[in-house]
């Protein structure tokens, strides 16, 4: 009865979070809102969700429901505990498909050959037809480069993009990629979700710009000149990209280059992590009290429909 009732307390509690997020979302002005910050209202509904299960339900439950007493289980408990083993299953299918694409990106592409930049980085440069210049993978993501791009750019100008290809790295944002992809809750199936995706990778791409030039007005000028060389080279392509990557020509170029040639401006703080730490932190102990009301809840819930 413990596990059955934990299971679809998060199911409920994902659910409701994933509407929320949605329709939150859906007035984001993502030149505003930190990647962070996006991240973060992406993970909501499941992190909420475990966090309620864990600090407030299973306390709850364990201390108010009387020991070795059989109950049956109603029907709505039985669809939500469904509800959530098929939003988990989603999300493992999901990453497991995303990591064999981009596994058969680079095993298709024949052995590479290794380039590397003036302060040390490795890029692999492949043969495929799309002008890709991205960094593949989530646990150790890969720089790789289509040859022709390595042609079509100069030296200084494919130096930039590599510096803000690096940046993706160094940020782990193919690693948070990964958490948009496999997160096991209802978002995914919503339109606020692909909307809160594009978002992310939208902030994700500015802030790799101000990352890779910062101030220097010759490296911003170098970067906003190859976005526009890969962007033309990308006209009539029709290959997906693996999920798990982030190629340096993905969304908003024309939005890219102005703020590339524009003075640099400093990246908007992150404060939604920090509400929702704090939010985090005060939940457990204002549950306290109302434990009892939270069995009572529960109850309802295991006796719905019955």
């Amino acid at each position: 009865m413990l596990c059955l009732v934990l299971v679809a307390v998060y199911g409920l509690t994902s659910l409701l979070l994933s509407i929320l997020v949605a329709v939150t979302c859906a007035g984001l002005d993502r030149m505003r809102t930190t990647s962070n910050d996006l991240l973060a209202m992406r993970l909501l509904p499941t992190g909420g969700a475990v966090l309620l299960t864990l600090t407030v339900v299973l306390p709850a439950f364990l201390i108010y429901e009387p020991a070795h007493e059989l109950e049956e289980v109603g029907p709505f408990l039985v669809a939500l505990v469904l509800f959530a083993l098929v939003t988990a299953a989603a999300g493992i299918v999901r990453g497991w498909r995303a990591c064999v694409a981009g596994r058969a990106l680079l095993r298709n592409c024949g052995p590479p050959d290794r380039w590397s930049s003036g302060d040390g980085q490795k890029v692999d440069l492949i043969d495929i037809p799309e002008p890709i210049v991205a960094a593949v993978g989530a646990w150790r993501p890969r720089i790789v480069a289509a040859k022709y791009v390595f042609g079509a750019c100069s030296p200084e100008e494919f130096c930039e993009v590599i510096a803000h290809e690096a940046a993706h790295v160094s940020t782990r944002d193919n690693l948070k990629l990964f958490l948009f992809v496999i997160s096991p809750d209802a978002l995914a199936w919503l339109p606020g979700g692909a909307t809160l995706t594009a978002s992310w990778r939208a902030a994700a791409e500015f802030e790799a710009d101000e990352h890779a030039t910062g101030s220097n007005p010759r490296k911003r000028v170098a970067l906003a000149s190859a976005l526009i060389k890969v962007a033309r080279l990308s006209t009539g392509t029709r290959s997906p990209l693996p999920v798990l990557s982030m190629p340096v020509v993905l969304d908003d170029v024309e939005g890219r280059v102005r703020q590339l040639l524009s003075p640099s401006r400093s990246t908007p703080r992150t404060t939604t992590i920090k509400s929702l730490m704090a939010c985090a932190a005060l939940v457990p102990l204002i549950a306290v009290p109302l434990y009892r009301l939270v069995h009572l809840f529960v109850e309802a819930l295991v006796a719905l429909g019955r």
